[in-house]
């Protein structure tokens, strides 16, 4: 199992869908064709439903970036304000 994406990291995949398996957090795709979209993945959920294959051309690879993070990342203590 790999470790999850950083915070600003990017990696060039041919299947998004594999690549954000087991991700969280909002992710920035850019497709072969240049389109932007952004993906925001939740623990159990999966990016199935986008038709990826439909975006490639010529074979290019997609650019994902790992752009935001949810506020209760595992591991971190919420700050919480007295009353």
């Amino acid at each position: 199992m790999r470790n999850t994406m950083q915070l600003g990291e990017s990696i060039n995949t041919y299947d998004p869908a594999i690549a954000l398996r087991d991700e969280y957090g909002t992710f920035l795709v850019i497709t072969p064709g240049g389109e932007e979209l952004l993906i925001t993945c939740k623990p159990g959920q999966t990016v199935a439903g986008i038709h990826w294959a439909d975006q490639q051309q010529n074979r290019k690879p997609f650019l994902v970036t790992k752009v935001s993070e949810p506020a209760n990342v595992k591991g971190v203590t919420p700050i919480t304000q007295a009353a």
